[in-house]
């Protein structure tokens, strides 16, 4: 079951991004004027929600929700407002429908007390400013379903910030590395440079991180950024195959990829893995010709080999075939020898 207490108190450091807002019940009563609040809460309220003040925060802040749950071990919130699915989405990534089973949970600790803190610049997408309701309830269930279920509602409303002065920005830094190396970062879409990098003064919280890299996967993750510290995020890029296309003047080599047949030219190898490969084609008659090629994952390279005729090898002559009909002259010669010699004799 979960209960707080009369009002929630809202305190704001700061305004704007650099805010942080929390949100708990006042506790400047005893445990057993809280159980007495809270048995006559049930009381008069059953299973409805608690109408409980609105307040105001701003688009960028971090809020600070909490309050208490006897009987389960986890909390369950999820949001509805302008614009999203009447029955509710999670509070961390606004596409995730309540009805579908995504909700934003909330661990209660020994002592019944459950803590969460809400990140709006971290929704998963853009929701426009306007009257927001935060529903904290003992089971998995979306708006349509909390019948029978103990629930809490806090009604929030989101602002676009002003322009603040004198306010400070909590920040830490980020390494992010990535293999191979040489991938270009994109931090909350702008571009920082090429990996392995280091960036100082980033505001604490999650960030976007998006990785280009020729041959490789356009990889978007997740990453938090912790106060006072180098945050380090190592991301192993996945390859993506390309194409090889291979022409031969004459056609009709064979074609050798890494030492293993691939096919008799003209050829198209269509999936091949991105780097370096070794190419021999093989034709009778003429020179056996090796290269070195890179393929480009996502891209086709086109080679065309020209083929040497065969040539002999230094030291030897060619052989030479007498043509039809013509006897060699070795031959008459050693004739001509044998008739004198008969003639001698005889």
């Amino acid at each position: 079951m979960i209960y707080h207490t009369d009002a929630f108190k809202w305190e704001r450091s700061g305004t704007g991004p650099s805010a942080t807002v929390q949100v708990h019940d006042q506790a400047t009563i005893g445990i057993g004027a809280i159980a007495a609040i809270f048995i006559i809460s049930c009381l008069l309220l059953g299973n409805s929600a608690f109408a409980a003040e609105t307040k105001t925060t701003y688009l960028g802040d971090m809020v600070t929700l909490s309050g208490y749950s006897s009987g389960s071990d986890i909390v369950y919130l999820f949001m509805t407002g302008p614009n999203l699915p009447s029955n509710g989405v999670a509070l961390n990534n606004i596409n995730r429908r309540a009805d579908m089973g995504a909700f934003t949970t909330a661990d209660v600790d020994p002592d019944g007390r459950w803590v969460y803190k809400w990140y709006t610049n971290q929704l998963g997408g853009k929701i426009d400013t306007g009257a927001y309701t935060i529903w904290v309830t003992d089971r998995p269930v979306d708006r349509s379903h909390l019948s029978g279920s103990n629930y809490r509602s806090i009604p929030v409303s989101l602002q676009q910030p002003g322009i603040a002065a004198g306010s400070s920005t909590t920040t830490g830094a980020l390494l992010v590395r990535t293999t191979p190396a040489g991938a270009v970062l994109f931090l909350d879409g702008e571009k920082r440079g090429d990996t392995p990098i280091t960036i100082p003064d980033i505001p604490v919280g999650g960030h976007t991180l998006r990785l280009l890299s020729p041959g490789y996967e356009d990889l978007t993750t997740q990453a938090v950024v912790t106060e006072g510290i180098i945050t380090v995020v190592s991301i192993p890029l996945p390859p993506v195959n390309g194409s090889l296309s291979i022409n031969t003047t004459p056609p009709g080599a064979e074609i050798y990829i890494d030492g293993k047949r691939a096919g008799v030219s003209p050829v198209l190898l269509s999936d091949m893995a991105h780097g370096d490969h070794r190419l021999e084609v093989i034709k009778a008659g003429f020179n056996v010709t090796g290269q070195e090629v890179r393929v480009i994952g996502g891209q086709m390279l086109v080679v065309q080999v020209s083929l040497g005729a065969e040539t002999p090898s230094p030291g030897t002559s060619p052989s030479v075939t007498p043509a039809p009909g013509i006897m060699p002259a070795t031959l008459v010669i050693s004739l001509i020898a044998c008739m004198l010699l008969i003639r001698r004799t005889g």
